[in-house]
């Protein structure tokens, strides 16, 4: 940046007029008329121009880190500079910084070329009757996109709370899950398996019969309710996830599920299947536990297929049955509206998971459902949706899973 007093040129220059606008503005020029008919320009649109005067990459670096600026006006062709080389260096410094071209040799077509670069506008130097017009334009769009740029922070910085205290709700739900399912199993389930011991040695020693019935009939009744003590712990949280893994889970809800009459129930899983996070797997869990339940209340199906696999370095869970399936967009548009949350649910798992849902289905010809997560990324937050939906020209020769995936 050129340190002669003639080349920092500031509103006390020149008389300005009593409303004019201040604006700070850096000029790429190498020619001292066109310099000056430009702040005169500038004046007479009722600026006061603050500027600063550079003609080369190594000033203008400077002038940018030396403050904030309003405007910048370069000239396109300089001796050891040019327009587009200046226009890359404001962009990659401020890309919201407004950028116009004046120049008296340039044509349409690099005119045009320059704006599709990034510039705001290109006046013609023996015209500059629209600077004034031109600058209060750009100043304000300038603004509008800083202000959107704010806005989009702000809103990815929301979102990133947002996430970070689903993921922390998530958290506590198993947290309360495994809590619960251990005191049923561990207090309840131990205190009604000696009840139970209890009535039944109590029979025996019995000699009433009216007596020993009734005792009998307690026992059995405490039997029963120990069964459904021990199911809702293990619906709760079964203990093999947390024990011996997600391959080990799943072939426990599989035998939990499969009953008569109900469809045929296969699980593929290799038993090299290699380990997620706790995050993932627990995901991938209920992911599969939801859409299996929802496959049995409203699929219809007579046969599901459950698949984990590893490929191209993705964890992948497919659930597929040869049900009735469902309109895909009709289910997507109850989740929007908060009527039906199946599907919002198993996206947002997958997403604070790392990983990503995807969803195949259409009336009468059943319906897939697969989820992705990285292998090495259980835990990452990740913006935006993540259900994704294929088209039926996407989908493979296997049934795919019911309307049980809408809520």
């Amino acid at each position: 940046m050129n340190s002669d007093p003639n080349n920092s040129i500031g509103p006390a220059a020149v008389a300005n007029p009593p409303a004019a606008k201040p604006l700070r503005a850096i000029i790429i020029e190498d020619a001292p008329d066109d310099l000056a008919l430009l702040l005169l320009a500038l004046r007479r649109a009722g600026f006061a121009p603050d500027c600063v005067h550079v003609q080369g990459a190594a000033e203008l670096d400077a002038a940018l880190r030396s403050g904030s600026w309003d405007i910048v006006l370069s000239d396109y062709t300089l001796p050891d500079f040019s327009g587009l080389l200046a226009l890359a260096q404001v962009s990659a410094h401020d890309p919201d910084l407004p950028f116009i071209i004046i120049s008296g040799n340039i044509g349409e077509d690099v005119a045009v070329a320059a704006m599709k670069a990034g510039a705001h506008d290109y006046l013609i130097k023996g015209n500059l009757t629209r600077l004034g017009a031109a600058v209060e334009r750009e100043l304000r769009e300038a603004e509008m996109r800083r202000a959107r740029r704010r806005d989009e922070v702000a809103l990815s910085h929301a979102r990133l709370r947002l996430q970070a205290l689903a993921n922390r709700m998530l958290e506590m739900q198993e947290a309360e899950r495994r809590h619960l399912a251990r005191e049923l199993h561990d207090e309840i389930g131990q205190s009604l398996t000696a009840i139970k011991l209890n009535l039944e040695a109590l029979s025996r020693r019995i000699g009433d019969e009216t007596a020993r019935r009734l005792a009998d009939e307690i026992a059995a009744v405490a039997g029963e309710v120990l069964d459904q003590v021990r199911r809702l712990s293990l619906d709760l949280r079964p203990p093999q996830l947390d024990d011996l893994g997600l391959r080990a889970a799943m072939h426990w809800l599989v035998k939990r599920h499969t009953r008569e009459p109900g469809p045929a129930i296969e699980l593929e899983a290799p038993e090299d299947l290699p380990r997620l996070g706790p995050e993932a797997e627990t995901a991938c869990f209920r992911i599969a536990q939801e859409a299996l339940t929802n496959i049995l209340r409203h699929a219809g199906a007579t046969r599901v297929r459950i698949a984990l696999e590893v490929d191209a370095g993705l964890f992948c869970l497919d659930v597929c049955d040869d049900g009735r399936g469902f309109d895909v967009a009709a289910a997507q548009a109850r989740a929007l509206a908060g009527t039906s949350l199946g599907l919002v649910g198993m996206s947002e798992r997958a997403a604070l998971a790392g990983g990503e849902i995807r969803l195949v289905s259409s009336e009468g010809d059943g319906t897939r459902l697969s989820a992705r997560f990285p292998l090495a990324a259980a835990t990452s937050l990740s913006p935006g949706l993540a259900l994704r939906t294929w088209d039926s020209a996407s989908r493979q020769a296997s049934p795919a899973r019911g309307e049980g995936s809408s809520p």
